[in-house]
């Protein structure tokens, strides 16, 4: 028995088995959570950013709203994770679903052509910003990423499914929502923030604070734990420059789809297939491993991605548009799951919360900065110029990718060259 095992060897099978249920149930509520939280957020995201598009805004203006979404969200990521990994979780966890209240309360409230909006709906980054990272670290405390592979993908993959399943819900409601008025997109996105809200007081009596679990390594899971964390810190780079992208798609899109002339509904439409082809990849990267560990499938996958961008700058209908969506969906997918699999594998376990915070905040990080270049770009040349910029931007941070590689992976290759005395291949390809 391991020995995160132990504990429990103290307690009694009957005085055990309420805990044992609490926890058992636990990731259901978390999951449940995940879904509903996202499909909060891009309700809110969809009917602003829709709003924003039909008062017809400069670009500038859209990407200053989406940066400072994103900006709130990092800060959220990394202040959560921290508190977290510091302090008690459970408390930064509702926190998280209290400020999604109080926040879209804010946007329902006061005026869009105000001033004082754009700070309301930059605060909608702060829940999820601190209910995500305890939430990825609880799913998997006590698991180790090493021994057990299958188990904690299977964690992450239903965390990542049930996250992107609330957007793509969101976003598909929002055009229906939004049709019948943004009032009724923000009631309807408040009454299921109360619902979250109860839900998450309901999963912090079911968790423990998240602290060290002790377990013995062999020396070949050292070694990958060592792997895991340099792929770490090459994931987060390859998150600043897919979220690049990926943020355009869901703060500057509206611009370009409304001068394209596409309905809301269909735009709604669009979005959702945007999603589920990143629920797909993330299903095949579940299910299949000849991914990990390897640079040349992120930087073939990354590759593909910006050509997607080309193609929706170049876009003139809903079907060239979907191609392209559907090739940056699949970037979108990659770098998510495999940064939050290698940062999980590369942390120990009272530090997954604070390295899924740091993961998240790369991901607004990117969506910041793509806003903000995207928006002042688009309002100075056109609409379309953003994606060709996104493109380029992925294309060099795949050139930081591999000299970090050659000075993060490399020695460690050569240092189990000295050890075994055979060349480790699978660093490579």
């Amino acid at each position: 028995m391991r020995d995160q095992d132990q504990a429990s060897e103290n307690v009694s099978p009957t005085q055990d088995l309420p805990a044992r249920r609490m926890r058992t149930r636990l990731p259901l509520f978390l999951y449940l959570i995940c879904v509903l939280t996202d499909f909060i957020a891009f309700v809110v995201v969809f009917t602003v950013s829709r709003s924003l598009a039909e008062e017809h805004v400069e670009p500038w203006y859209l990407g200053l709203a989406g940066a400072g979404l994103s900006f709130s969200a990092g800060v959220g990521s990394l202040l959560g994770g921290w508190l977290a990994y510091r302090f008690d979780g459970r408390v930064v966890f509702v926190c998280g679903a209290v400020a999604t209240v109080l926040s879209i309360v804010a946007c329902g409230l006061v005026d869009l052509r105000t001033l004082w909006f754009q700070p309301c709906y930059w605060s909608l980054g702060i829940g999820p910003g601190f209910l995500y990272p305890p939430l990825i670290g609880w799913l998997n405390q006590g698991e180790d990423a090493h021994a057990n592979r299958r188990g904690v993908s299977r964690r992450l993959i239903l965390f990542c499914v049930a996250w992107n399943a609330g957007m793509m819900c969101g976003q598909l409601a929002g055009g229906s929502l939004y049709a019948g008025g943004a009032r009724w997109a923000y009631g309807a996105a408040l009454s299921i923030a109360l619902v979250n809200l109860l839900l998450a007081l309901t999963a912090v009596r079911r968790v423990v604070p998240l602290a060290a679990v002790p377990i013995g390594r062999t020396r070949q899971e050292h070694e990958t734990m060592e792997r895991a964390a340099a792929f770490k810190r090459l994931s987060w780079i390859a998150n600043l420059g897919g979220w690049f992208g990926g943020s355009l798609v869901i703060h500057l899109l509206p611009g370009l789809v409304v001068t394209i002339g596409i309905a809301a509904d269909d735009h709604g439409k669009l979005l959702a297939c945007w999603r589920a082809v990143i629920i797909a990849t993330y299903l095949v990267m579940h299910r299949a491993a000849f991914w990990h560990y390897r640079l040349h499938t992120s930087l073939v996958v990354q590759g593909v991605g910006a050509c997607g961008l080309v193609v929706i700058a170049q876009a003139e209908s809903a079907v060239t548009l979907l191609i392209g969506l559907a090739l940056l969906g699949q970037l979108a997918g990659y770098n998510y799951f495999s940064g939050l699999f290698y940062s999980t594998a590369g942390s120990s376990h009272e530090r997954r919360a604070l390295a899924a915070g740091i993961h998240e905040a790369t991901v607004a990080a990117g969506m910041a900065l793509g806003t903000i270049a995207g928006g002042v770009l688009g309002s100075l040349v056109s609409h379309r110029m953003p994606y060709l910029l996104a493109a380029v931007v992925i294309l060099l941070l795949m050139v930081v990718q591999s000299v970090a590689w050659w000075s993060w992976v490399r020695p460690l290759s050569q240092g189990r060259l000295r050890a075994d005395g055979e060349p480790v291949l699978s660093l490579i390809f």
